[in-house]
């Protein structure tokens, strides 16, 4: 089966001992329905997708050490959330390394000599009217009370700013990777929760509505320094980053759990990538 295969075949072959790659890609695009172009990110990005499924790990982002877990694990089905090989197309030469990256040559070859497939699912996952990543990562840091319907503004016990990231820093098992802007004493009642990439636009329209916005990432001299001058400027509010991959984590621990639905002949399983940054002694 292609990458991004835009067919979708009706699949009748629950209870089956045996399932390949391509059976469980089907299921999960039969389930979410929507198109499945060739050229959209979701898709086989690595491996062979007749091969028979052992067990499925999900994952934020297929690093070369949730690959090892993976292998562990006796997962060799990886559903992956980011791209795996440095780019947006996936080591296709478009807004990535070389093919001849040594780096991502070692992962390819890691990945083909212990028979595992890669599949990306990011779009039609984030699609879903559940609201999963935002709901999980809410979730996450034990939030569940939201303002209004499916939004993404949350009404959480009152605390300062400083102990809400406090909060977030454990609860997220974090190292290096938070940064926090504004008046660490403010007090926190309101939270708009944003796992990903935040565009301005949506940090300009929605700041004002909320005392601490929680978020992935977001291009430091755009929204952080908006942040920053908004703080200067006498207002009582909080930006925290956590970095994308982070924010996303508990949005495909929830995609493990809802894959158990989709493939119940075998396991499945959230990996963590975790947080990559240290901070200096």
């Amino acid at each position: 089966m292609a990458a991004g295969s835009a067919g979708v075949a009706p699949l009748t072959i629950r209870g089956a001992e045996q399932i390949t790659a391509d059976i469980v890609v089907r299921r999960i695009q039969s389930e979410l329905g929507g198109d499945w172009p060739v050229t959209g990110p979701d898709g086989f990005k690595a491996g062979d997708a007749s091969t028979v499924v052992k067990g499925i790990a999900t994952t934020a982002m297929a690093t070369l050490d949730t690959l090892k877990e993976a292998v562990k694990a006796n997962a060799n089905l990886i559903v992956t959330y980011e791209p795996s090989f440095y780019g947006r197309a996936d080591g296709r030469g478009q807004f990535g390394v070389s093919a001849d990256d040594p780096v991502l040559k070692a992962k390819r070859e890691y990945i083909e000599k212990n028979g595992l497939v890669v599949f990306r699912l990011r779009d039609h996952w984030q699609a879903r009217k559940e609201s999963d990543m935002v709901a999980a990562l809410a979730g996450a840091l034990g939030w569940s009370r939201r303002v209004k319907g499916e939004d993404a503004l949350y009404e959480v016990p009152a605390a300062t700013a400083a102990e809400t990231v406090n909060l977030i820093r454990g609860r997220l098992n974090m190292r290096g990777g938070l940064r926090a802007v504004g008046d660490r004493k403010a007090t926190i009642r309101r939270v708009l929760v944003h796992p990903g990439f935040m565009t301005p636009s949506t940090m300009w329209q929605r700041y004002s509505e909320v005392d601490m916005a929680v978020v992935g990432e977001v291009r430091e001299w755009e929204n952080t320094f908006y942040a920053a001058d908004i703080f200067a400027a006498g207002e009582r509010r909080a930006l925290v980053t956590i970095g994308r991959v982070v924010s996303e984590e508990p949005g495909m621990r929830a995609c493990a759990e809802w894959l158990k639905t989709v493939a119940s002949e075998v396991p499945s399983r959230w990996i963590a990538a975790g947080d990559p940054y240290w901070r200096p002694a």
